[in-house]
């Protein structure tokens, strides 16, 4: 490779840099070709945008044992400050901010939840948030004749 490959390799990562404005390569492969030329390929979709949302995955589990059902996410990266969890009429949803990027999930809840039993907790970027279920079964059975 000639010096000229170095210097337009070198030119194209201060360039992703710059666009990011931090070091990250995610979702671009660097390589050079048979002739010593480098090339940038796009993995996946574009960049993340100034205020755009993203989706956030949510397990629920529920406990029979304890009467509770148990939210876990994982948003790494986010801090504590930055998550905002609101239990709803109909479900519980989950805010964070991170990089000017939003993070959202709602989660429906099928059973008559204890609002007073609500905690969360937030470490090395898994929130869990657990609350208990009411011992009455929401809805009314209906006979069928």
């Amino acid at each position: 490779m000639n010096m000229t490959t170095f210097n337009e390799f070198d030119r194209l990562l201060n360039r992703l840099h710059n666009s990011f404005g931090r070091p990250v390569w995610y979702g671009y492969e660097l390589s050079v070709d048979m002739d010593g030329c480098p090339t940038v390929c796009r993995l996946g979709g574009t960049a993340p945008q100034e205020g755009s949302s993203r989706p956030i995955q949510v397990e629920s589990i529920v406990d029979d044992k304890r009467n509770e059902i148990k939210l876990v996410a994982e948003i790494p990266g986010v801090e504590k400050k930055d998550i905002n969890v609101t239990l709803e009429e109909a479900g519980v949803a989950i805010k964070a901010i991170r990089d000017k990027i939003t993070y959202e999930a709602t989660v429906p809840l099928y059973n008559e939840v204890d609002r007073d039993s609500v905690r969360a907790s937030y470490r090395n970027g898994i929130l869990e948030v657990i609350f208990g279920v009411s011992d009455k079964p929401k809805g009314t059975v209906v006979r069928v004749e």
